[in-house]
């Protein structure tokens, strides 16, 4: 017999298995480390039906969205808060601000397409040799 739906999502619950927890505004996220995969999963805290996650599986809400959920209503303080992170930031000097840029694109060079930087954009799955179509 199978493990039963709250098993399943039990194994997520407030696990390491859920990275880079994020809160912004209304919105919780999550990095996933799942049986088959890392996924990218995100839900409402306040509608029940604004979910999505990466993850092939067939259930809607997934095992995932559940587990997210279910995290952030016993942990809320282990998901960083954007709000709270760009009000610390807006204390800052401008040369420090451009650090930081700096560093937020050594790791993350993708990031440059929010200051509109053409051919940073991340690559999307359906991309065979892995370019954009910008390229040609």
């Amino acid at each position: 017999m199978g493990r039963s739906w709250d098993d399943r999502v039990g194994e997520y619950v407030n696990s390491p298995r859920l990275r880079q927890r994020l809160k912004i505004g209304r919105t919780i996220s999550s990095t996933v480390d799942g049986n088959s995969g890392t996924y990218r999963t995100e839900a409402s805290v306040s509608k029940s039906t604004d979910c999505s996650c990466s993850c092939p599986s067939e259930y809607f809400p997934c095992k995932h969205v559940a587990a997210l959920r279910l995290t952030y209503k016993a942990r809320p303080r282990s998901f960083v808060d954007l709000d709270v992170v760009l009000k610390k930031i807006g204390t800052k000097e401008k040369a420090q601000l451009l650090q930081l840029i700096r560093e937020m694109v050594v790791v993350a060079p993708t990031s440059l397409t929010a200051l509109g930087v053409k051919g940073f954009e991340p690559l999307k799955e359906d991309d065979e040799e892995g370019y954009g179509d910008d390229f040609g």
